[in-house]
């Protein structure tokens, strides 16, 4: 997120959402593989992906994508989980990858100063080359995309999902699991999610501004999604508090019948991200749930699996991915659209930044908090 164009418009996140298809089918993807086939990765015996709120999630996102297609044990922590913790015992040949679309959120820097002081490699995803966390870490992979202005995060947080493949890949290669035209079908699959992008916002967006209409803003609302999926949920609630003030709650598919089932109820909603794959039979038994205690049940699903949206009250309905690991990038899309059309409903302002005393103190907790031990070169662990 850039901090040079504050201006508080709906319009923005908007453009974030459409633009994403031309991101896409542009080449995005085969462009950060090709800057990432120059960096020395190696062959880690364990990947890290750290990040916060939005980076967090892509990990999330992505996880399954590299361990599937490269082999290698792959973990994503929050970023303070691995800085003052899980970095005490990640394994010297390690990989870090440290996402931040600002390149300035203390925490990740953190994580990046403090693997790479006990000697473990360092990736830094960014759209700012020049920032604190590209000049921490040992290796820098940027992005670019057209700057549309400031508001919650979408195109920046697709941007962070493809770089993370396109690493992924790479690492696929230098563990020898994928040939090179292996490579090019996993990179062409990619952008022509851009196709699944458009044809899904033409469709989503009437149900998207139906939905926002519906949603009561004193009753509870849940986002809950597996696999993949886990970390587009999560995005989702993120999509909601950002844009509308709104806490919705974002949660494991399997945990929701564990804990948020027992707040569901008339008036409640449960979106139910339902993508084709391990996790479909369980996602229409929890829509089938919602429903039996009177809470509105929404599916984000392919409008023609009938299966699915018979056991729904309402669709968010996405083009779906070839791939399961490939279809957080489309399924993020509703989750969007809703978010925003119903923080336009409600009349909130982005982010609460109407607010002025609110963005200073977001910006000090996130941007400005201190580094245990930065300004000691000796210092070789995370504690302070």
């Amino acid at each position: 997120m850039r901090m040079d164009k504050r201006e508080l418009k709906w319009e923005h996140m908007l453009a974030g959402i459409t633009s994403q298809s031309a991101y896409l089918r542009l080449g995005a993807a085969r462009q950060l593989y090709e800057s990432a086939s120059k960096l020395p990765f190696g062959r880690p015996s364990r990947v890290y992906l750290v990040g916060c709120g939005d980076s967090h999630y892509c990990g999330l996102a992505t996880r399954f994508a590299f361990e599937r297609w490269s082999g290698i044990p792959t973990e994503a922590l929050e970023s303070l989980e691995f800085s003052r913790y899980a970095v005490e015992s990640a394994p010297p040949d390690a990989l870090v990858i440290a996402v931040s679309n600002s390149g300035r959120v203390a925490r990740t820097v953190e994580c990046a100063l403090f693997a790479r002081r006990l000697g473990i490699a360092t990736l830094g995803l960014t759209y700012a080359a020049d920032s604190r966390l590209a000049q921490t870490a040992s290796m820098v992979l940027p992005w670019t995309y057209e700057d549309v202005g400031f508001g919650p995060g979408t195109l920046s947080y697709l941007a962070s999902l493809v770089a993370l493949y396109a690493v992924a890949l790479r690492l696929a290669v230098e563990a020898g699991r994928l040939a090179s035209g292996e490579v090019a079908q996993h990179l062409g699959a990619i952008s022509a999610t851009g196709d699944d992008v458009e044809r899904t916002i033409t469709a989503c967006r009437p149900a998207a501004e139906e939905l926002a209409l519906a949603i009561q803003p004193t009753r509870a609302l849940s986002i809950i999604g597996g696999g993949p999926n886990y970390g587009t949920a999560l995005f989702g609630m993120a999509k909601f508090i950002e844009a509308a003030a709104f806490n919705a709650v974002g949660q494991e598919l399997e945990e929701w019948a564990h804990e948020q089932y027992f707040c569901t109820g008339p008036g409640t909603h449960t979106l139910v991200i339902a993508a084709p794959g391990a996790s479909a039979d369980r996602s229409r038994e929890q829509l089938r749930a919602v429903r039996d205690v009177g809470g509105r049940a929404v599916a984000i699903c392919d409008s023609s699996d009938a299966e699915t949206t018979s056991l729904a009250d309402a669709v968010l309905p996405v083009i779906p991915a070839s791939n399961e690991l490939l279809s957080p990038i489309v399924n993020a899309i509703p989750l969007e659209l809703a978010a925003l059309a119903f923080a336009e409903h409600l009349g909130r302002t982005m982010l609460g930044f109407d607010d002025t005393r609110r963005q200073e103190v977001n910006f000090r907790q996130i941007f400005d908090s201190a580094i245990p031990g930065a300004g000691d070169s000796a210092l070789t662990t995370g504690r302070a």
